[in-house]
């Protein structure tokens, strides 16, 4: 045989005992299980004398609720004896109130001697009428005259009711209404110009719009009085302008002109006018604080807003929000950055 022939042998020798050797392994373990189950008596589990209730895997086989009866044949518990004094009737907290000639019913002596007489009417606990009854004393006529007496508040009406007076709002007061009220009167010279004569050309201009509500309009009237309580003052291109000061050779910080065409306030025609919205403008450059400046304007529009009504748009007649705010605020403070480098 050659060499090869010979390793196959070998081979196939060694899988076969290996194979054997697995099979007797095998039916060993198996005796082995069968023999440890029949020593912990798994044979007899049916007939286990042990609780449904018990569990090996808890301390003490797991809890189990006892019966009172079983505490009781343990002697762990003393048996109740059943007594028909056990539970009284409860008492009533007031004395009871008989008619005068009849006796009481006492339900203890009845109770005790086994007794009831039919003869002897059941009166209720409570009291009888006036003409029948003397007047009570003690602690049940106290107690019965306090609770009286608030239903004999309740029905006697006031003789002198005070009148109810309804409340007043609180006046919300602007900064620029505060700084108007600050400002010293001056009195106009002659040669004083008109107020927002003396602004300068604008390059930047800011505008907030305030339009009416649908089928309202503002009143000319109303809007004069509020713009002079305002600090604003009638002047150049016949709209009204605020300065820095009372003066109006200071900065102009904002004006107002009419939304409708051609943008004008007449002082004789204000008292008849209308009109369906007004706009606030504030030119770049011209106020010495700019952000002053549009504070004070935007106070002053949504001042007219609280007082007139109507909504705030901006300079595209879109509704005016934080953001928008914000943005013109960022465009003021971009412009002065420019004009700071320019200087430089």
């Amino acid at each position: 045989m050659s060499l090869r022939e010979w390793l196959i042998a070998i081979g196939t020798l060694l899988i076969i005992g290996i194979v054997l050797d697995g099979l007797r392994r095998m039916r060993r373990a198996r005796k082995e299980s069968m023999a440890i189950s029949s020593g912990m008596g798994a044979d007899d589990l049916e007939d286990s004398p042990l609780d449904d209730e018990y569990n090996p895997e808890l301390p003490n086989g797991g809890a189990r609720t006892i019966s009172r009866d079983t505490l009781e044949e343990r002697g762990y518990v003393k048996r109740e004896k059943s007594s028909r004094f056990a539970a009284p009737k409860p008492k009533p907290t007031r004395p009871v109130t008989a008619p005068a000639g009849k006796p009481e019913k006492n339900e203890d002596s009845a109770e005790s001697s086994g007794e009831h007489s039919d003869d002897v009417p059941d009166y209720p606990l409570t009291s009888l009428e006036p003409d029948d009854t003397e007047p009570e004393s003690g602690w049940g006529a106290v107690e019965r005259a306090a609770e009286a007496e608030p239903d004999s508040r309740a029905q006697t009406p006031d003789p002198d009711p005070e009148p109810e007076t309804e409340a007043v709002p609180p006046t919300v007061t602007t900064e620029v209404e505060e700084d108007t009220a600050r400002r010293a009167p001056s009195r106009r010279e002659s040669g004083q110009p008109l107020a927002g004569a003396n602004r300068p050309e604008a390059r930047e201009v800011v505008v907030i719009n305030v339009l009416a509500r649908k089928g309202e309009e503002f009143k000319g009237l109303a809007l004069k009085k509020l713009f002079e309580a305002c600090g604003l003052e009638h002047g150049d291109m016949d709209i009204y302008h605020r300065h820095e000061q009372a003066d109006t050779t200071s900065p102009v910080q904002f004006s107002v002109a009419n939304a409708v065409e051609p943008g004008t306030f007449k002082p004789e025609d204000m008292p008849a006018m209308a009109t369906p919205g007004i706009s606030f403008f504030m030119s770049l450059p011209g106020p010495s604080n700019a952000m002053q400046a549009f504070d004070f304007m935007l106070e002053t529009a949504q001042c007219v807003v609280r007082n007139l009504g109507g909504e705030l748009k901006d300079e595209r007649r879109s509704v005016m929000t934080p953001q928008t705010i914000e943005h013109c605020r960022q465009r003021i403070r971009e412009f002065e950055r420019k004009q700071r480098s320019k200087k430089a």
